[in-house]
Order: structure tokens, then sequence, then C-alpha cells
């Protein structure tokens, strides 16, 4: 049942993150297709989600609110810790 919660968890830290990055940095899942029709791009979010496990330029201060690494470690630490 543990576990249950923890997944849920999980999945509502990852919906608010997406939220909040398509808000701050636009057109990561919802974007205009080559006929100019705005369709949720699937592929592109993936990528933006484990850019930073390959890429050291999202590890700076100015752009840890946009690293779904960084926001999955720390929300895993406050979880644990409450």
């Amino acid at each position: 049942m543990k576990i249950l919660y923890f997944l849920g968890f999980l999945g509502i830290i990852t919906i608010l993150f997406i939220i909040y990055s398509e808000y701050s940095v636009g057109n990561i899942l919802f974007r205009p297709d080559s006929n100019g029709r705005i369709i949720m791009n699937l592929n592109s979010l993936f990528g933006f989600l484990i850019n930073p496990f390959y890429k050291r330029d999202l590890w700076n201060l100015n752009t840890l609110d946009i690293n779904y690494a960084f926001i999955i470690i720390y929300s895993v630490i406050i979880y644990h810790l409450f």
C-alpha cells in the first residue's frame, strides 16, 4: 500500500512539473505542427524530462526549476522526511 502512495506522489509531482514547465518554458508538450495547429508532442516532452540525465548545463542554479531529475530527487527526499 505504501508503494501505491509513493507512486501516486511521483505521478502528481510529474504532472505538476509538466504544467509548470509548459508555463515557464513553453512549447514542450503542446507545439504547433507544420499546419499551425497546436498538437500534443510526447516525444519532445520525454526528451525534455530525460535531458538532465545526459546534459550538464541543466545542473546550475538558474535551471534547477526545470530539471526533472532534481525535482524528483528533491521530492523523494521530502517524501521520506515527512
